[in-house]
């Protein structure tokens, strides 16, 4: 009998099929297709990519009427993910309730059949006459050698060559005899770009056995543009010696021990984890470092680089899909070692892992908000569980969770209270917008942020400006009617980015000239309020048009060489004023850098989430931590309308532990994280009644439900943001302190989905939401 296998689909099918050996192929001649192995297979009338499992089970006796269909073909002969990692991605398709076949196309780079994913380069090689005759004659005879050869090799052969042959020859000769290369070869490319005609004709003369054309596969490189990286320290600090004591013991032992390094900004946690790495690589392990954004990734490539060189491979969605792949197979291999990426590099085929690392582990961008709505963070300290080796989650600013697994003795605590030639922290000073006068109210900075800047420009040091939002307007509204403008598609108001003249949706991308009417009264009167990174670049330079201004957003870093360059001119001095938005607030070593002003810290405290506090107190601290790193003391202005909300007061204080106490106290009788687990039910649908109908039914459903007694249900109400993208959208809030009750709950309702849903209505699930919106 055929071998059968278990092939997960890439289709929105719960669980796995069962298909048969493939027939009319090598396979079908008795060899079996390994776990890991990419596959195409039949599914209903089409053709889809699988994934191999394993073996499957055998099928029952009464299953004889059943008819298995063979794999279609193998797309890669040897696996293309470790069948290590199989029961990883089982967890992650059952805690997650998704299904397995798109956890792996999600964690998984293009599809090896893909065209984009081989770069292959061709070189041309003579074979009619081989190099130690031809070189020796062009030398004896220059300038007329090219011909004679190109006569003597047509002479040489029964067929006559046509004149573009003859010239195709004539452009190899000459392009050989300047080629140095060991293999005496000459890359096609580079022919065709001096005759792009000449392809057919160098095709004729390999036909003709005159010249040989070989292949081979070229692996692009990610680290061409680096930035410069600090050198190592000559000597290691005493809190950074004393986390290392109890750090390079466990990584010694290899096993699970998960570490929460809280670290002040600017206390050198980037060399601990270089240290930890090496220490991994010296036991002939494997090491998995995860930043929450691309931006950071860019930050800490030149230090690791620097240090790993190609042991280190990069793996992020600032790459393009070639340069994944490349970098993905060179970790497959085994040649790369180190993976350096954001939270997709969880992902990565690392084998005899040593040491797990999750850098600013507080960061929400680790959750995956669309698809599978993974949490980066925690899959890194499952893997590193998986895997019997430490997971170290460092932070400045711990999420309250992780802090609190600290308390309860789930996770080992690690500080360092100190900066780096302990410079001090930088005095924080609170301005309350709702009572100073100012004396340019039309702009958004204090007299006390004016005065700063200054002096700070006076004493040839940089500046660093922060809100947390792009453009230049962050709404349009009439002054006639007072109508906000907003996107047509989802029910949120219009950015005006005014260096495109435009007004821009941020979450559909839906954009209209700025100079529009009010779409309610019809009046002209439209004018633009709320702040943004481009209007405080714009007030900067009007303050002061003698500075050099730059800002960094996702606006002006549409890649990787802008952002680097950016940060090599902020580096180089050629920068006084830095204006940007969360990108700028992590991560960053400028030792020039003695002013951080806040020009409005109250953006995300009004956000319906009860991590808006903490979030606030976090990126408020973060910024905080740019200041003062190098020889000179920093300064930090923070512009609020709230100047006494404990998260702006404590982070002026530098205090987290008070921060921590303050939050556990709000949390815990409202029954939130960290003493229960939340799962959000998102319903959307361009029928709003359908989609508020389902959202009902399952409500009753989880109330009638037999576990409904051990978990809270909140809702369904309409979401914060009712409309995105055309869809009107509901959700649904269940609380537990038993995830296993979350998971069985979850189970049920998918067990009823066709029961419960409306046509045209999509139902998903959040496990663990980092956003409420």
């Amino acid at each position: 009998m055929d071998a059968l296998y278990e092939v997960a689909v890439d289709a929105p099918l719960a669980g796995t099929l069962t298909y048969s050996q493939p027939v009319g192929s090598a396979e079908s001649a008795g060899g079996e297709i390994p776990a890991g192995c990419c596959v195409r297979v039949p599914l209903g009338r089409r053709l889809v990519v699988g994934y191999v499992l394993g073996p499957a089970a055998p099928l029952p006796a009464d299953a004889q009427s059943f008819v298995v269909k063979p794999i279609a073909e193998a797309l890669t002969a040897a696996p293309f993910f470790p069948p290590s990692l199989i029961p990883f991605y089982r967890w992650i398709a059952g805690y997650y309730h998704h299904p397995i076949g798109e956890v792996l196309r999600t964690a998984l780079p293009l599809a090896p059949t893909s065209r984009g994913n081989r770069q292959v380069k061709a070189r041309m090689r003579p074979v009619l006459l081989p190099g130690p005759v031809l070189r020796p004659l062009l030398a004896a005879r220059p300038g007329c050698a090219v011909d004679a050869l190109v006569d003597g090799v047509a002479a040489s052969i029964p067929v006559a060559l046509k004149k573009a042959e003859q010239k195709a020859l004539t452009l190899f000769c000459e392009a050989w005899a300047r080629e140095t290369q060991k293999d005496q070869t000459v890359p096609r490319a580079a022919l065709l770009a001096r005759y792009p005609g000449a392809g057919p004709r160098l095709n004729r003369l390999v036909e003709l056995g005159i010249l040989e054309q070989a292949s081979e596969q070229m692996v692009r490189d990610p680290f061409a543009a680096q930035h410069e990286a600090q050198p190592p320290p000559v000597q290691l600090t005493a809190e950074q010696q004393q986390v290392l004591a109890t750090l390079l013991p466990a990584v010694e032992a290899q096993a699970f021990a998960p570490f929460l390094l809280f670290g002040v900004t600017g206390c050198g946690k980037t060399e601990v984890y270089l240290q930890a790495v090496q220490h991994a690589l010296a036991a002939g392990r494997t090491a998995l470092v995860l930043v929450p954004e691309i931006a950071l990734a860019s930050q800490l490539e030149a230090h690791f680089h620097a240090r790993f060189g190609a042991r280190l491979a990069l793996l992020h969605s600032g790459l393009g899909d070639g340069e994944r792949f490349d970098q993905w197979q060179r970790v497959l291999s085994g040649a790369a070692r180190v993976v350096l990426g954001a939270r997709s590099a969880v992902f990565a085929p690392l084998e005899r892992l040593g040491i797990v690392i999750v850098d600013e582990e507080h960061e929400p961008a680790y959750k995956q908000e669309d698809g599978l709505r993974y949490n980066g963070r925690d899959l890194a300290v499952l893997r590193a569980r998986m895997a019997d080796c430490p997971v170290v989650l460092g932070s400045a600013t711990p999420s309250v969770v992780s802090y609190h697994h600290c308390m309860q003795g789930k996770y080992t605590l690690l500080t360092m209270r100190k900066r780096v030639a302990e410079q001090p922290l930088p005095t924080v000073d609170i301005v309350d917008l709702a009572t100073v006068s100012r004396s340019r109210p039309d702009l958004a900075f204090s007299d006390q942020l004016i005065t700063a800047m200054a002096e700070t420009l006076e004493q040839g040091r940089q500046s660093l400006l922060f809100v947390n939002r792009r453009g230049f307007s962050s709404y349009m509204a009439c002054r006639d009617c007072g109508a906000i403008l907003q996107c047509r598609h989802c029910q949120v108001s219009l950015t005006l980015h005014r260096s495109r003249q435009s007004l821009l949706c941020h979450y559909c991308g839906f954009r209209q000239h700025a100079a529009t009417l009010c779409p309610a009264c019809g009046s002209p009167r439209v004018s633009g309020g709320g702040i943004g990174s481009e209007r405080i670049e714009a007030e900067a330079r009007q303050l002061f048009p003698e500075a050099r201004v730059a800002r960094l957003d996702s606006d002006t870093t549409a890649s990787r060489t802008q952002y680097g360059a950016t940060l090599k001119a902020m580096r180089a001095g050629r920068i006084d004023i830095l204006v940007g938005t969360q990108m700028i607030a992590k991560g960053l070593h400028f030792p020039q850098i003695t002013l951080v002003g806040v020009v409005w810290a109250d953006t995300g405290l009004g956000m319906p989430d009860y991590k808006a506090a903490e979030r606030t107190f976090a990126l408020l601290s973060q910024v905080t931590g740019r200041a003062g790193r190098g020889s000179d003391p920093g300064r930090v202005i923070v512009q609020t309308y709230q100047p006494r909300h404990y998260s702006i007061t404590l982070a002026r204080q530098h205090d987290y532990r008070a921060f921590y106490e303050q939050e556990i106290a709000i949390r815990q009788p409202l029954n939130y994280p960290p003493f229960s687990r939340l799962v959000s039910i998102r319903f959307s649908g361009r029928n709003g009644e359908r989609v508020e109908r389902t959202a009902g039914q399952v409500g009753r459903f989880l109330r009638g439900h037999r576990l409904a007694g051990g978990s809270d249900i909140l809702g369904p109400t309409p979401a914060p943001l009712g409309k995105l993208k055309d869809e009107t959208r509901w959700q649904l809030l269940i609380k537990s302190r038993s995830a296993a009750v979350l998971r069985e709950l979850c189970a049920a309702v998918l067990a009823e989905r066709n029961a419960l849903c409306q046509p045209g209505v999509a139902m998903g699930f959040d496990v663990d939401p980092e956003n409420m919106m």
